[in-house]
């Protein structure tokens, strides 16, 4: 078998690209070994060392594993010259992954097993999967869960690095709050688009065709139903990743130039080609379109008052006396005091003030009710689980359309905490000590 040394290489150095091939070629061979001919000789062989990061080693078992893993999610073809193509992206995950749980250590961070299992509900609830597929479909391929869930942990305890650590570097000032919201403005009514993206960098070891050849079929994956974030979690190498890929609503001028050409070119639903960038290949995922800054009338906020009439159960009214109690209350009352004068003297369980909500935010058939309704007037009789219900707006704010500060403040920190996280991912690899061993 062959055997390919590469001594005590940083980030930073260059691996040229003669011996990134060899690595991988070796690596390969490395793997089509692995289940060899006898039990034993198989187990030597998965436990024998793929790389050491720092203190942490990386089996051949962990790398096997974790391709199997991304042919399973991806839906790929499993070929040989696959396999190879996905190897340097599986060895700088894997790289990664043991960098965060060094940092983590470093931090005395853990992560729970109930944090990671909440983890991987949360992967599998935005999949639209059950809980507790993931892993059974992992057991059904013949797939060791084990590499899944130390994926999971990883981004655990580095999400809780970046909050708990990272996060006390950075501010967000008043004025970068007011410069946000003075550009919404001006841009109000532009269009805005809901975006997710999967991002595959060339990096060390890594040849631009193999890269854009596994973009490509990732894209291909994704139009034939595969689920993005699933393929996002899987394969993208931005910060995004621990969350499907989502980046939100984005405006044009936000992201790259090659990606807004892109961009604006897509319908919601369509997954782009792999589009070349500075750094590496990116597939978009346009998910929803909608002009920026656009009010809603769902987005309005109402305080009401509410009356209702019980039509089931031990203080049920006839139907008689419910509909002599609906006249009166759409002719005789005109205000909030008086409407909650009534909800104490006849009304059901549930009457009276309400404070202020969203309209988007109330049941159906009452949202569609307080849509039209002007305030100080009473509704039509809202057909309600056990009950007819009368509401009355007492007051109304309109949506803008623009977010609070606070809003505004929170994106503003969480786009600070990407931009340092991926910073400190970068410092590292550049101080790390990595050996890769075939």
């Amino acid at each position: 078998m062959n055997r390919l040394l590469v001594n005590s290489i940083r980030k930073a150095a260059a691996l040229t690209v003669a011996r990134a091939a060899a690595l991988k070629v070796a690596l390969l061979a490395g793997l089509l070994a692995f289940g060899g001919p006898t039990p034993v000789a198989a187990q030597q062989e998965a436990m024998r060392i793929a790389a050491v990061v720092n203190e942490d080693v990386i089996s051949l078992f962990d790398v096997q594993s974790r391709i199997q893993l991304f042919l399973i999610t991806s839906g790929i073809e499993d070929t040989i010259e696959i396999r190879q193509r996905l190897l340097p992206q599986v060895m700088n995950a894997l790289i990664e992954e043991k960098l965060k749980l060094q940092e983590a250590r470093r931090e005395e961070i853990e992560a729970t097993e109930q944090d990671v299992l909440a983890a991987v509900q949360l992967i599998e609830q935005n999949n639209g999967m059950q809980p507790g597929a993931f892993s059974a479909m992992l057991n059904e391929q013949g797939i060791d869960p084990g590499t899944f869930y130390a994926q999971v942990e990883a981004d655990v305890v580095w999400l809780r690095v970046v909050r708990e650590v990272l996060a006390r570097d950075i501010s967000v000032s008043e004025e970068e709050v007011q410069a946000v919201i003075d550009r919404l403005i001006a841009n109000q009514g532009k269009p805005e688009y809901l975006l997710g993206e999967i991002f595959l960098p060339i990096g060390l070891g890594s040849r631009e065709a193999d890269v854009l050849d596994l973009a490509q079929r990732l894209s291909e994956q994704a139009r034939t139903g595969t689920p993005f974030p699933a393929l996002a979690q899987q394969f993208s190498q931005s910060p995004t990743a621990a969350v499907g890929g989502d980046l939100g609503w984005i405006t044009t001028g936000e992201l790259e130039p090659e990606l807004d050409r892109a961009l604006v070119r897509m319908n919601p639903g369509e997954f782009s080609d792999p589009i070349r960038t500075v750094s590496g290949f990116t597939i978009l995922a346009l998910r929803d379109e909608r002009a920026t800054a656009e009010a809603s009338p769902l987005m309005a906020a109402v305080t009401l008052s509410q009356v209702y009439l019980p039509t089931v159960g031990r203080t049920a009214l006839s139907e008689q006396r419910i509909d002599q109690l609906s006249t009166a209350l759409q002719t005789q009352v005109s205000s909030c005091d008086q409407m909650n004068n009534w909800a104490t003297e006849i009304g059901g369980p549930g009457s009276g003030p309400v404070d202020l909500i969203r309209i988007g935010g109330l049941p159906e058939a009452v949202r569609d009710t307080v849509l039209d309704l002007p305030t100080g007037r009473v509704s039509p009789p809202v057909d309600v689980a056990g009950a007819k219900l009368f509401v009355m707006i007492c007051e109304r704010e309109e949506d803008s359309g623009l977010p609070s500060p606070n809003q505004v403040y929170s994106r503003l920190e969480n786009e600070k905490l990407d931009t340092i996280s991926r910073q400190r991912l970068r410092d590292l690899r550049r101080q790390a000590l990595i050996d890769v061993r075939l």
